[in-house]
């Protein structure tokens, strides 16, 4: 073996429909559904590995480019009409990850690795907001008000049969209505001096770019949809 370290982007999959509301690494992977049991495999196999693993786990994404991912495809380009649209129940709340903040966590990993266990499954904390509270921000951001809108579901019901994504998306569906959050008692023994970014300064950061790209073009990212969102 060459020694290396490898960085592992881990998900909320592995937990399943019935995992409690804390998400960490001392919740049991109980998945069920087959894109959770891929996960669940996916992680054993690099736990029994013998390769020193860092495995950085975080809820859905806010990025600083249209990648393809919930917020940037489905949620934000309503914004310029006033409305988020939520996939799910917009009281319940739902964990959020903003990259830039995830990727410098995982550097500062890394540069420990050498006082880490062989495999380390660390649950980064991001936020943890519900869909009325992300829209306030939002409306914080844009200075205008900013109302939720319900998604509909049924094109995805209807394109399910022909369109293997608009299966695993109905798949996952639940963590949408289920309330979640990611542990941070481990981070923070982790790294304890790290500063998350303001939310309100990250939400700034991701609808920028979806709302720079108009009305009338396709979005970057679209053809890694169903990487970014069901993977």
């Amino acid at each position: 073996m060459s020694g290396a370290t490898v960085i592992v982007p881990g998900n909320v999959y592995v937990f399943g429909k019935d995992a409690t509301e804390c998400l960490g690494p001392d919740a049991p992977h109980d998945a069920r559904n087959p894109l959770g049991r891929i996960r669940v495999d996916m992680e054993a196999a690099y736990r029994n590995s013998g390769v020193k693993v860092i495995l950085l786990r975080a809820g859905d994404f806010l990025d600083t480019a249209a990648s393809g991912n919930w917020f940037d495809m489905q949620m934000a380009p309503t914004l310029r009409k006033g409305v988020l649209t939520y996939p799910g129940n917009p009281g319940v709340p739902h964990a959020w990850a903003y990259l830039p903040d995830m990727a410098r966590a995982a550097v500062m990993l890394a540069a420990k690795r050498a006082q880490l266990p062989r495999f380390t499954d660390v649950a980064f904390p991001g936020y943890t907001v519900t869909g009325n509270e992300m829209a306030a921000l939002c409306g914080k951001v844009l200075n205008r008000p900013v109302e939720v809108r319900r998604m509909a579901w049924w094109p995805l019901r209807l394109a399910a049969p022909f369109w293997k994504t608009g299966a695993k998306l109905l798949e996952m569906r639940y963590l949408w209505d289920k309330p979640h959050h990611l542990s941070r008692d481990g981070f923070d023994a982790l790294l304890p001096g790290f500063v998350a970014t303001d939310m309100t300064e990250a939400l700034a950061s991701a609808i920028a770019p979806v709302l720079s790209e108009g009305p009338g073009r396709p979005r970057q990212g679209r053809a890694a949809q169903g990487q970014a969102t069901a993977a």
